[in-house]
């Protein structure tokens, strides 16, 4: 298993103004931006999320940014204080294993679904060359060595996971769960980082499920989606045999804090030294 090592950095080195493009309202890339960043753990929990600095370094008014901070409360990706601001989520364990819950069922109820009223051969084409596409990109990556960047392979899943809701006409399911997943994404990537699983098994799992649904076998169907997105007992199970995740996990949440405790230490012990100057 790897070992990470979580560095603070500022927000100014996380994000800044040349992410932002001409696509889409403020508000969806702004909110897009700092998912990103939140769920690929650059932005570490309880790091503070300022209004004022996120829009001085986007160079644009703060309601955007409030905006967006409300949109990733309502993914409890941010938490938002009353009087003391907006700070990135811890990770949660318990809200992980509900995201699988609900992940489950809807996947693993759109796949059988499918294999009962069948997909066209058109869909069925788009399906494979989705798997290729995947296939051929992970050959790059393992030749390239990369692996922390797995933007591509997560956008080309979301790809083939995403055209199965649509290809059923329950684009407004797809929605919801991905706004309950943000939070399981962040437990996955950290996993991923972690090296407990591995990418290499995806294809063999797509293709598994393709041809399920291919054959109009609603029950192999969703056996095959389960297997590949793990229901909770099993991703219990993965967590619990590997005890240096939970110490990560808990490095990850606690990072920030700790900092934070020693600087207002500093502040306090260095304003004991004024006073006890003062009164010499």
């Amino acid at each position: 298993m790897n070992t990470l090592n979580f560095e603070i950095k500022s927000i100014d080195n996380i994000i800044n103004a040349s992410d932002l493009t001409k696509e889409g309202s403020l508000v969806e890339q702004i909110y897009s931006i700092l998912r990103k960043k939140i769920i690929n753990l650059s932005l570490l929990s309880e790091t503070p999320l300022v209004e004022k600095e996120i829009a001085a370094i986007f160079e644009i008014s703060k309601t955007p940014v409030r905006e967006a901070l409300i949109r990733l409360a309502n993914d409890e990706l941010v938490k938002i204080m009353p009087q003391s601001g907006s700070f990135v989520a811890p990770i949660s364990l318990e809200r992980y294993f509900e995201a699988c819950f609900i992940r489950g069922k809807l996947e693993g109820g759109c796949v059988a679904r499918l294999a009962e009223k069948g997909i066209t051969l058109s869909e069925q084409v788009q399906l494979q060359s989705i798997i290729t596409k995947q296939e051929q990109l992970l050959k790059e990556i393992s030749i390239a060595e990369s692996e922390h960047d797995n933007a591509r392979l997560i956008e080309i899943n979301e790809t083939f996971h995403r055209s199965l809701f649509e290809y059923l006409g329950l684009l407004g399911a797809w929605r919801l769960l991905d706004n309950s997943k943000a939070a399981m994404s962040r437990v996955k990537h950290l996993k991923r980082l972690l090296g407990i699983k591995h990418k290499e098994t995806v294809i063999e799992e797509h293709t598994r499920i393709v041809e399920a649904i291919i054959k109009r076998d609603p029950k192999a169907a969703e056996a095959a989606m389960i297997k590949h997105i793990g229901d909770v007992d099993t991703e219990m199970a993965i967590i619990s045999q590997n005890p240096q995740f939970i110490q990560s996990m808990n490095e990850f949440n606690m990072l920030v804090n700790e900092q934070r405790n020693r600087q207002n230490a500093s502040k306090y012990n260095a304003k004991r030294f004024v006073s006890k100057r003062m009164v010499f």
